[in-house]
């Protein structure tokens, strides 16, 4: 009985062997292609033809022209299948490996979802060009293991993937040698590495997926050249719509010269850490930056060598350091900006100059500013600075302006002033319109709202002026006060009446001592007491056209002119003369609609009476006992 046992499992053998040496022999015949496409049509759900097939033992099968299905058919040149060594299992081919050779692949094409039939241990590519509805690539070498896929319309199974290609275009973008090591999968991806080269950059890095989108982790993006016609922003914004990055965990940006919102950046390097594109600069929550560049233009503003680190967070945003030459000079600058506030713990200024091209910039700085609730700066320094002004009249410079200040609060809850610090100021010259002064200096400080100009001091060419003073606003009635002396003061006006202009010069010189309350004008109107002294020196008087014959010319001195205040109602008064120039009048701030200033200058031959607030006057000629001129409205040119 053993010996019949033994006859039977070596029968068995035997026939299996040959069945085997059967199979090995007609594979490695001219009948293998004849039999691997039987055994296509059998076991595929889709027509598939082979032009030549070849054996080789034990396990590898390689196809030549396969073709599969009709509609569209899928042609691929070369297919090597490595068998599994166990059977089919319920008519599922299993292949250790699957590799397609020079295949020229549309991935959206019906046919190719036949590998998703066979239990494939790897699927890959070698030198292949693949495409799909929005990206096409070549020169493709890929790897994927065990790949599974969920659906037909699945463009590449998911898996660990190995990724080359000499070129993938992609949204009108060509990243050129790329090279991608992936965890592929249908949430939480993860790419262990990607390199490729676009725009000339050598960009390289890793990111993970989540259900918000990818965190790019460790991105280097080493000498990007875009022109101005490439804006950075326009690339970012179509990122953005996408929705494709969740965030920047990282980001080295490197020898690089772009463009972004108007700025032309050039050789910049720069870091960034915790960014998220979809949100405001105001929404972002622990991100950093940190740059330097060669230099930044934007417009006719260019910054050279500039640095800076700023973290951000909720509505804020901490310069710890902004270095940079600007405007002839230098900018150094930190502290905190929020929508509405800004606080710097420090801002340098030395050596700038805000000439004339700056006007409109200084225009857009001062209207943001004026958006501005609060604004403070620890610590001032203005170190030769030049400030033009040109853009309207009276025209003014400063030169060599210096400013040494500490603790400055000057916007508070949107209103504008010195609420608090200590500030002292000078200027090697200064001018407005045709008046120079050199050497001026001012001291003040606030503590509290209560506002101390403790030293004012302008020189001019035939004099000086000298001031101080204070003004409480801590209270609800704003207590105030004024000392003044001013010596050699020039006056140039043109005061216009219902008839005639007149053109007044002189030197002036005042003494004054006021005080009042400045809560409001009603405040002031019923509060307003003190004196002033004035007289004006070197003075000319004419009335009349430029460039026409005037009706009255001459000089004149105005000495011993009192104003004085009280409790708002103020009386101007100078001494009576038989010659020369008189004034007089009387201002009540409850009632300015009634005020009356009468000015009367008697010389040899003629008379003038003006009423300056009625802008009328009078000019009789005393010499032939004529009135030279009679009618208020009237306008005189006979003499």
């Amino acid at each position: 009985m053993k010996k019949r046992l033994r006859y039977l499992l070596l029968a068995v053998l035997l026939l299996i062997s040959l069945c085997i040496a059967g199979f090995y022999a007609v594979m490695r015949s001219q009948y293998a292609t004849q039999v691997v496409n039987e055994a296509l049509a059998q076991f595929s759900s889709q027509p598939m033809q082979v032009e030549q097939a070849q054996f080789t033992p034990p396990l590898q099968l390689t196809l030549h022209g396969l073709t599969i299905g009709d509609d569209a058919p899928l042609y691929l040149p070369k297919v090597e299948l490595w068998l599994h060594q166990s059977l089919p299992q319920q008519k599922t081919w299993r292949f250790d490996a699957i590799v397609i050779e020079q295949a020229k692949l549309n991935l959206s094409q019906q046919a190719w979802s036949v590998l998703s039939q066979f239990n494939i241990g790897q699927l890959a590519f070698k030198q292949s060009e693949l495409s799909a509805a929005d990206w096409s690539a070549r020169g493709v070498n890929l790897q994927i293991d065990h790949p599974i896929w969920q659906d037909e319309q699945q463009v590449l199974p998911y898996g660990d993937i190995q990724f080359s290609a000499e070129q993938l275009y992609v949204k009108g973008h060509a990243l050129d040698n790329l090279l991608i090591d992936a965890q592929y999968q249908a949430n939480s991806s993860t790419v262990y590495g990607a390199s490729f080269d676009w725009n000339g950059a050598q960009i390289s890095g890793q990111a993970e997926q989540y259900p918000q989108g990818w965190s790019l982790i460790n991105v280097t993006i080493d000498q990007l050249n875009l022109t101005d016609e490439q804006p950075l922003e326009a690339w970012l914004q179509q990122l953005g719509q996408t929705g494709w990055v969740r965030d920047i965990n990282s980001l080295d940006i490197l020898k690089s010269n772009l463009t972004y919102q108007g700025m032309r950046l050039i050789n910049l390097d720069l870091s960034a850490e915790k960014i998220t594109p979809s949100l405001s600069v105001w929404q972002q929550n622990g991100g950093y930056i940190s740059f330097n560049a060669d230099s930044i233009r934007h417009k006719n503003q260019l910054w050279v060598e500039p640095s800076a680190t700023i973290r951000l967070s909720t509505n804020d945003i901490q310069v710890s350091e902004l270095d940079t030459d600007w405007l002839q000079g230098r900018l150094q600058l930190q502290g905190n900006l929020s929508p509405q506030a800004v606080h710097l713990k420090q801002l340098s200024l030395s050596g700038i100059k805000l000439l004339e091209e700056t006007q409109q910039d200084l225009m857009n700085a001062w209207q943001w500013m004026q958006s501005l609730q609060h604004l403070a700066i620890d610590q001032l320094d203005v170190n030769n600075l030049q400030i033009i002004q040109l853009n309207q009249k009276p025209f003014w410079q400063i030169s060599g302006l210096n400013i040494d200040a500490t603790d400055l609060v000057l916007k508070q809850q949107g209103e504008l002033g010195l609420w608090q610090g200590n500030l002292s100021a000078s200027a090697n010259s200064a001018s407005i319109d045709k008046h120079l002064s050199t050497q001026a200096t001012i001291e003040m400080n606030a503590d509290q709202k209560q506002w101390h100009l403790t030293r004012l001091f302008v020189p001019l060419d035939q004099g000086y002026i000298e001031a101080d003073g204070f003004w409480d606003r801590s209270k609800l009635s704003a207590p105030w006060q004024i000392n003044a002396t001013i010596d050699g003061l020039p006056l140039d006006s043109q005061i216009d009446t219902y008839q005639q202009p007149v053109h007044l010069n002189a030197l002036a010189e005042v003494h004054m001592a006021l005080s009042g309350l400045a809560g409001d004008y009603s405040m002031l109107a019923h509060s307003l007491n003190g004196s002033v002294s004035a007289a004006l020196r070197q003075g000319h008087i004419r009335i009349g056209q430029h460039g026409e014959p005037s009706q009255l010319e001459q000089i004149f001195e105005l000495d011993d002119l009192a104003i004085s205040a009280d409790r708002g109602r103020i009386t101007i008064q100078s001494p009576t003369l038989e010659q020369g120039m008189q004034m007089a009048g009387h201002i009540d701030l409850t009632q300015p609609s009634l005020a009356t200033l009468l000015l009367r200058n008697q010389s040899e031959c003629q008379t003038l009476q003006w009423d300056i607030t009625a802008k009328i006057y009078q000019l009789f000629d005393t010499c032939s006992g004529e009135q030279a001129q009679t009618s208020n409205r009237e306008s005189s040119t006979d003499l």
